[in-house]
């Protein structure tokens, strides 16, 4: 008999003595493939010899090939179907990975995203058992639910990295007591002298994540009044005028302004190559996290900095959050105590 509860029991229950082939459903965002990384670690640990494969948009797919753990990693065209629906190549492409993705059979399929198009991929899986959230607990999307034989009540104030790990020590016993460990960006070399600047990651997908524009300004004008280096980037039209009207507040040079960079490993360069990062929630503050990098989370009032778990929690201060936004004092305080314990040239700050 199939269990219908969590935790499941390896080896009772009618489930076999390990969890042999695991398939993992995270389609997106960037800042939840980062968070999911540790939740890998943590069932590698368990089960050293489960074959684990990771079904993500294609945007994503390098944040899942960077996990040792990973054996395969379908990486579905989901976004670009959708951005061009009437694409052939594109539809190909997709259908190209849904039908590898099919010929495989696996244990479980263990789906911690839990929405329409998460659960339409987890049942389009040949597997035996299929796990994800509830209907409460989907994202807004009750009906993911039904793609589902088992169900997992999200604990209450836990999300993110913690969250993920909580869900997989209920469906593969794993333990949850150590630190979380990404995995990712362990074969990067940055020279000491390239982390100069602090980075500034402004972007966000979502404008209720946003930092007002003019706390930016103050904060990057304070910075480059004593002498520290700024840098930023940007991925859309929106965040690049951001971009810019923080340059244009502050004097020539102050602050380097460059393009997206283009690949994973590149994107991994450019944020490991920064003396600290303050950054909303979004996905350049999840990898900072990962990277540990002296980190600044700052939190609008509509999120929580619950969702940021890094893996060196000493170099890591969050601001606002949980119905309140940050002033810019405060966060100003905040970076000056990160920059002061992490680097003694920060000290002349002060």
């Amino acid at each position: 008999m199939r269990p219908r509860a969590l935790p499941l029991h390896w080896g009772r229950d009618g489930l076999p003595q390990a969890p042999a082939r695991i398939l993992l459903v995270q389609i997106s965002a960037m800042g939840d493939q980062v968070q999911t990384l540790p939740a890998v670690s943590d069932i590698a640990a368990r089960w050293p010899d489960a074959e684990i494969d990771w079904a993500v948009d294609a945007r994503f797919a390098d944040i899942a090939r960077q996990h040792p753990a990973v054996r395969r990693v379908f990486a579905l065209p989901l976004k670009a179907v959708q951005q061009a629906p009437r694409d052939r190549t594109r539809w190909r492409a997709l259908l190209g990975e849904l039908r590898a993705l099919r010929a495989e059979r696996y244990d479980v399929v263990w789906d911690p995203h839990s929405v329409l198009k998460s659960a339409l991929v987890a049942r389009l899986a040949r597997a035996a058992l299929r796990v994800g959230y509830r209907a409460a607990d989907c994202g807004g999307e009750p009906l993911a639910a039904r793609a589902y034989q088992v169900h997992f009540t999200r604990p209450h104030g836990v999300h993110g990295t913690a969250g993920r790990r909580r869900f997989a020590q209920a469906v593969f016993d794993t333990g949850i007591d150590t630190a979380p460990r990404y995995r990712l960006g362990e074969r990067l070399q940055v020279a000491p002298q390239a982390r100069r600047a602090v980075l500034l990651a402004h972007g966000v997908s979502r404008p209720h994540r946003e930092w007002p524009q003019e706390s930016w300004i103050e904060l990057a004008q304070r910075l480059a009044a004593r002498g520290v280096a700024l840098k930023a980037t940007w991925g859309n039209t929106r965040e690049h005028q951001r971009a810019l009207a923080i340059a244009a507040a502050l004097p020539d040079g102050a602050i380097e302004l460059t393009p997206p960079p283009a690949g994973l490993e590149a994107l991994l360069r450019y944020i490991a190559a920064s003396r600290a990062v303050v950054g909303v929630d979004t996905g350049f503050t999840h990898l900072a996290a990962a990277l540990r990098l002296p980190l600044l989370g700052v939190f609008s009032a509509e999120t929580g900095p619950e969702v940021l778990l890094a893996e060196d929690a000493a170099c890591t201060r969050t601001v606002g959050g949980n119905g309140r936004d940050p002033g810019v004092d405060e966060a100003w305080q905040a970076l000056l105590e990160l920059l002061a314990a992490a680097d003694a040239d920060a000290r002349g700050l002060e």
